[in-house]
């Protein structure tokens, strides 16, 4: 489990509920094995199945959707969203698999203040290894997307500088039903039909990606939606789309 009465590190101007918390783990196998269909998560798998059926839960099936709404949108800039979503789906960037003990009780922690159905919000995290130890930097707030926080990416980088191995940043991409132009998820008429789930980076995504690889080494970046994740390596960095 992770620990009860984590430190809490202070930023300027925090937004709405947010929260930006220092976990210091034992480095065990446990951690990196995939999580259990415990009693919540087939609780909140049962949900999104009765929402989307067995076959729209599946990843591809999530992927493929969200390229569709994308590549409709011709002429306007967003529809470049569609190229990593995909690069994922020809199998040239991202490993799939079931989401780890540790993806999963972080994406839990944010679950447990904000309930991921009834009122989406993302996460990231930072996780290192070093020394036996895993470190965990965690931010959450109340929204749907978030900021990066240079008194969070700085302990990061220091961390690094002292042998720990920044192995990836996680962020969760939630589902969002039920969306209208306007709502706190930033709908727009060409969003509202994206419900969100599927595990391809956006563009912002690489482009972040790409800026803590240069600033601190940053190995790979994951995405899950609390039960699947997709994996991606730094050399995907290079292969997927970012803001020109």
């Amino acid at each position: 489990m992770l620990d009860a009465s984590p430190e809490v590190i202070a930023v300027e101007g925090p937004k709405p509920g947010e929260l930006n918390e220092f976990f210091e783990l034992t480095d065990s196998p446990e951690w990196w094995a995939p999580a259990p269909l415990d009693a919540e998560r087939q609780q909140y798998r049962a949900a999104l199945v009765a929402r989307l059926g067995e076959e729209g839960l599946q990843q591809r099936a999530l992927l493929q959707r969200q390229n569709a709404v994308h590549a409709a949108l011709v002429g306007k800039p967003m529809r470049r969203e569609a190229e990593n979503s995909g690069l994922v789906l020809e199998g040239k960037a991202g490993k799939q698999g079931r989401a780890t003990c540790l993806e999963w009780r972080l994406f839990q922690r944010q679950a447990h203040r904000y309930p991921m159905l009834e009122h989406p919000t993302e996460l990231g995290a930072y996780i290192l290894r070093g020394h036996g130890r895993i470190r965990v930097y965690l931010s959450g707030g109340d929204s749907v997307g978030g900021k990066l926080r240079h008194e969070v990416s700085d302990r990061v980088a220091a961390d690094a500088a002292q042998g720990f191995e920044p192995i990836a940043h996680l962020h969760n991409h939630p589902f969002m039903f039920d969306r209208t132009p306007g709502d706190r998820m930033y709908t727009t008429e060409d969003s509202k039909s994206d419900i969100g789930g599927a595990l391809a980076p956006s563009l912002t995504d690489v482009q972040a990606w790409r800026s803590m690889r240069e600033h601190f080494g940053l190995e790979g970046a994951w995405l899950t939606n609390g039960l699947d994740s997709i994996h991606y390596t730094s050399e995907d960095f290079d292969r997927l789309s970012a803001w020109d």
